[in-house]
């Protein structure tokens, strides 16, 4: 690892932060003077987010990028210096199942509906809250799948 995180308090007691490159095997060796009574250091990657594509550095005059997503880094960062971070892919949103049903006097409609994501059902007649959920329209439909 070759980035370091250096961490101390300004004269006005607020926190601020540099990253410091240090070839690797050499000894970490840093004097403090003028710089405030908190220091802490730690071992620094940057962090890259995508699902598919992989972290590539680029060089344009002075500057290093991560591409893609042209984040700015240190111009002695390596990809060792990369900590590419995969998001779980998102669930594709299933349609919801809607079924009408006539009631038995043949006045009346009842919707009934299937939720795949949460995998819960509701129906709007009345049987369904008497039954506390389990109507015989839910009943027909768990039946189905």
């Amino acid at each position: 690892m070759a980035l370091w995180k250096f961490t101390n308090k300004n004269k006005y007691g607020n926190l601020r932060s540099r990253i410091i490159y240090k070839p690797e095997g050499e000894t970490l060796s840093f004097n403090p003077k003028g710089f405030g009574s908190f220091i802490h250091v730690q071992m620094f990657k940057y962090e890259y987010k995508h699902e598919i594509l992989p972290p590539s550095l680029v060089t344009l005059g002075d500057d290093k990028f991560i591409v893609p997503t042209w984040q700015k880094v240190n111009p002695n960062t390596t990809l060792k210096d990369i900590n590419w971070v995969k998001p779980k892919p998102k669930k594709q949103k299933t349609e919801t199942v809607i079924k009408t049903h006539i009631s038995g006097s043949g006045l009346g409609e009842y919707t009934t509906k299937y939720y795949p994501e949460s995998g819960k059902y509701h129906c709007s007649c009345p049987g369904y809250w008497r039954s506390r959920g389990n109507c015989k329209h839910v009943k027909e439909m768990k039946n189905e799948k």
